[in-house]
């Protein structure tokens, strides 16, 4: 090497530790991407958070809200989440959440039987959680949280985030005895509550006289009924007459998360009713719990469509009238490290669609997907120690300890429209010791589902989208992926 080369060498590696921070504020690593590749590198010293991450300074700064439509969002580990007190929930705990959840949701659609909703998974993806395979021990269902109100006067409640219920879920008083009644919304101090009436075109269930709509939906265990308030969401927005259902038995029992906010497609869903056109909204998922994101309703929800940073991708329906609620795009291809998985033709389809889902942590596979993905990512990064059999319930991890660089292939989303999005590492991966970032064991943070069967192709779950703000325009028939936004 030439003393020129040397110098510029030398200052081009500079330029690095200064520019390019890691996105794990206690680790000391940056990163640069090389094409489809990503190459993390230790620095000498801790390095700076990332500046386009706030961090949530007090629980304070996050309840009182951005304005201008925008609501904090919270993970559950965050000092400012209720669950924050709650035990921690291992990978394993989430992967088997995971698949309880999308078995509960999608394989009675490809068997045409409804599943029972407190169904384990099948033996051979059931994942131990301290020795129960009943995923509702669980502390919390959902890992994201906003804070709204109800009634008049406002009452506040933190609620989960949902985007495949159809419905919003409230704990209301009374409650059924047997379950903690804090936090429940108090009907009877609201002076604009309401109740659902049987045969109101309000009430979506098929009852007759004049007694209260009853919720009736055979996957969902709980027991309800219809009613309509006010839901506050800032100081200058509120939804009058909104509706939701008032839950009187079911889960999650016990928890300090009043219920699920519903941010599906359903015309009473929050983003139906706030925006205009109907169902524009966003939303951005912290990927450290001392950083906060952002839910994003009406107007300010656009896809940019001028920023070279967004990807779009074709909102499509699997053709089943039962999931139209929710988000589907079109995904016709996968790569890794610039090369085409080989995935077999007719996995990614119109009746095999692959699903946003605000509820499923890690991206979820079938198996026609998943194993081209997982024989790539070994083959590419056979150079490095592999830890074999893997751990928290992956099955593709490595050992980095002690390394002081190491370069990654990335996967790369292709949609229908030709446009692509390629998921940075600190997404791909699933770090044991998070304050080491990738310089620990590692994992690729994806799985297989079995129990998709030709409904759908993959779940992109929050983990691989934190951090990037997704907008939903479903007038204009997209979805937009605008990485680092919160």
């Amino acid at each position: 090497m030439t003393p020129s080369s040397a110098v510029a060498s030398l200052f081009f590696f500079c330029l690095l530790l200064l520019l390019l921070p890691a996105q794990h504020g206690a680790s000391s690593h940056a990163s640069y991407k090389l094409g489809s590749r990503q190459v993390f590198f230790k620095t000498p010293g801790r390095s700076p958070q990332a500046s386009a991450v706030p961090t949530a300074t007090s629980c304070s700064s996050i309840a009182t809200g951005t304005g201008n439509k925008k609501l904090p969002v919270v993970h559950r580990q965050s000092p400012c989440s209720p669950l924050h007190g709650l035990p921690s929930l291992t990978a394993a705990d989430v992967l088997r959440r995971d698949t309880s959840r999308i078995r509960r949701r999608f394989a009675s659609q490809s068997s045409g039987v409804a599943a029972p909703a407190s169904a384990p998974p099948p033996a051979a993806t059931i994942i131990p959680v301290n020795g129960s395979s009943d995923s509702s021990t669980l502390p919390g269902e959902l890992d994201y949280s906003v804070l709204v109100g109800y009634g008049t006067p406002e009452q506040q409640f933190p609620m989960f985030l949902d985007t495949t219920i159809g419905t919003t879920l409230i704990q209301c008083k009374p409650c059924a005895s047997v379950y903690n009644c804090d936090p429940a919304f108090d009907t009877s101090r609201s002076s604009t509550f309401t109740h659902v009436l049987c045969g109101s075109p309000d009430c979506p269930t098929n009852c007759s006289g004049g007694s209260v709509c009853p919720f009736d939906n055979p996957n969902i265990p709980i027991e309800g009924t219809f009613a309509q308030d006010v839901l506050k969401l800032t100081p200058s927005t509120a939804v009058d007459d909104f509706r939701f259902v008032c839950m009187d038995v079911g889960p999650p029992p016990d928890l300090p998360e009043a219920g699920f906010l519903d941010l599906t497609r359903d015309l009473n869903s929050l983003p139906s009713r706030l925006s205009s056109p109907p169902g524009a909204f966003s939303y951005c998922l912290p990927q450290s719990p001392s950083s906060q994101g952002f839910l994003s309703l009406g107007g300010n929800a656009t896809v940019r469509d001028d920023d070279n940073r967004t990807a779009h991708a074709p909102l499509v329906s699997n053709g089943d009238p039962e999931l139209a609620i929710m988000y589907f795009i079109d995904v016709v291809g996968m790569s890794l490290g610039g090369e085409d998985l080989p995935i077999p033709p007719g996995t990614f389809g119109s009746n095999a669609s692959t699903n946003l889902n605000v509820g499923t942590t890690f991206t979820m596979l079938a198996q026609d997907v998943y194993t081209p993905l997982r024989d790539a990512f070994r083959k590419q990064m056979s150079q490095y120690n592999r830890s074999s059999p893997g751990f928290a319930g992956f099955d593709t991890c490595f050992n980095f300890t002690g390394l002081q660089e190491i370069s990654i292939p990335l996967v790369r989303f292709e949609f229908g429209n030709g446009e692509s999005l390629l998921i940075d590492g600190d997404q791909m991966l699933y770090y044991d010791d998070p304050t080491t970032g990738p310089f620990t064991m590692a994992c690729l943070a994806f799985t297989a589902f079995d129990d998709g069967g030709d409904v759908i192709s993959a779940v992109i779950g929050t983990y691989t989208l934190a951090s990037t703000e997704v907008v939903y325009d479903v007038a204009g028939g997209k979805v937009g992926f605008i990485p680092w936004s919160c």
